[in-house]
Parts: structure tokens; sequence; C-alpha cells
């Protein structure tokens, strides 16, 4: 892994999608690297991989709502933003791509993307005719 993501704050987004396993291993090497990380679960995330799974490896809290009812403050979305060095979304589907090139932002990894002023990483994961697809492409 690169030298570069040593010691930083990294916030993992993990999309849905056959590659959000290969998050477990992702976040392993993080750590190595003395990365602190909190992750961020999609719905369709959950499909793949569980919170359990994911705090076991992370030592931190799974954030996958937009509205946490434990934090009344202050929004996950603005805080995680503060917090981070980097974002780093992986796998993105197209979809989230989609709604990432319009705007829109109707969950907490949206939210927290579009709130934040940090460095945005987005590692694609789809089948490759997805992948080239003049939308998708239109998109990036």
């Amino acid at each position: 892994m690169d030298k570069l993501l040593n010691n930083k704050k990294i916030i993992l987004i993990i999309g849905g999608g056959i590659a959000a396993y290969k998050s477990l291993d992702l976040i392993r090497l993080l750590k190595k690297q003395e990365c602190e990380i909190k992750v961020v679960l999609t719905e369709s995330g959950k499909k793949f991989v569980t919170p359990l799974s994911i705090s076991s490896l992370s030592q931190n809290k799974v954030y996958q709502d937009i509205f946490d009812s434990e934090k009344e403050a202050e929004m996950d979305h603005i805080s995680l933003s503060r917090w981070c060095d980097i974002i780093l979304f992986a796998p993105i589907t197209a979809n989230s791509i989609a709604k990432l090139a319009s705007g829109r932002a109707d969950d907490l990894a949206s939210t927290l993307i579009l709130a934040s002023n940090k460095q945005v990483i987005l590692a694609p994961a789809m089948n490759v005719r997805m992948w080239l697809h003049k939308s998708t492409q239109n998109n990036i």
C-alpha cells in the first residue's frame, strides 16, 4: 500500500456489489499502515458484509444511518467529514456514481461526500459492460 496513507484518518464507505467482501481485506491493509478507519456501510453493502465483521476489524463503530438517535446534537455526515483526512468509497457501484454525479444526497454516504471538502477516492467495481456504458462514463 502507498506510504502516503500512513497514519491517516480514513472514512471507508462500503457500497453494494460482490466486491464488498474485499473491503475486509482493505481494512486489514489500512490498519497495517497505522490508519484509523471509520466505516460507513450502505444499505446495499449490508447484503454482502456485516457490521459485526467490519467493527471487529476496524475497531470502531460502523455508521449505517444518516440519523443516529444516540447523537441528536450533531449529524454524523458533518462529524465524520470533520474527522477524516480522506474518504475512500470502495467498492462504488454504477448507481452510487450516478447519484454522486447528480448531486443527490439521500443517505449517509452521499450526504457525507457532498458535505466534505476532503479528498474523495472512488474505487469502482462492476461488470465491464456497466463500466463502459455511456451513462457510467458520462458520470465519471
